[in-house]
């Protein structure tokens, strides 16, 4: 399995400038560029292939790419919604799909998403050399009415309180405090280490 490639950013931020606003009771446009620099620096901070969870924030398409193919194929971030299109390259480095009735979206018991492919299905042998398997996959919580993100409750306050810890002066006294109470809110994302 190779490093997952993003291929269709999301939409919007896992939370507006003006809901981190409310919570911070900051008023006015003053502070508008830097609230929204750092929500972009927590949601790297937490989510894609480098971040601590793993997992991504908001629905958006990736590219997982694999050497052959296998029964289960795992896939690299959660939560993944749906599966766009299996695809391989053969010796040649001509493209195919294979059909949507030929695999599933499944999960394990511990939240990882793999692709598993029907008993009947034939997977093919004359593969490209370098990365001849590739499933894109749309990850993240999708938007809701309104495109408004449906991203947790729990994953948005710690956005806010990651945003307050290098925003507010005065939060910077309760570095620790906070800290802690973001790791608690952000801890039941990570996938179990077994």
């Amino acid at each position: 399995m190779y490093r997952p490639v993003l291929v269709v950013k999301p939409a919007a931020l896992p939370i507006s400038v003006a809901d981190v606003k409310t919570a911070l009771r900051v008023d006015g446009p003053d502070n508008d560029v830097e609230i929204e620099r750092l929500i972009n620096a927590a949601v790297d901070h937490y989510e894609g292939w480098s971040g601590v969870l793993g997992i991504c924030l908001v629905a958006q398409t990736w590219r997982q790419d694999y050497g052959r193919f296998e029964d289960k194929m795992a896939l690299a971030l959660r939560p993944v919604q749906s599966i766009a299109s299996v695809t391989y390259r053969n010796s040649l480095g001509q493209e195919a799909t294979v059909a949507a009735d030929q695999y599933a979206l499944k999960q394990d018991g511990g939240g990882q998403s793999y692709v598993r492919f029907v008993s009947e299905f034939s997977a093919p042998t004359d593969l490209y050399e370098d990365a001849p398997v590739s499933i894109e996959f749309v990850a993240g919580w999708p938007l809701g009415s309104e495109g408004k993100p449906t991203t947790p409750a729990d994953i948005q306050t710690a956005i806010i309180m990651f945003v307050q810890k290098h925003l507010d002066e005065a939060a910077r006294a309760n570095w620790d405090i906070l800290d802690r109470v973001e790791k608690d809110l952000i801890s039941k994302y990570r996938l179990p280490l077994i």
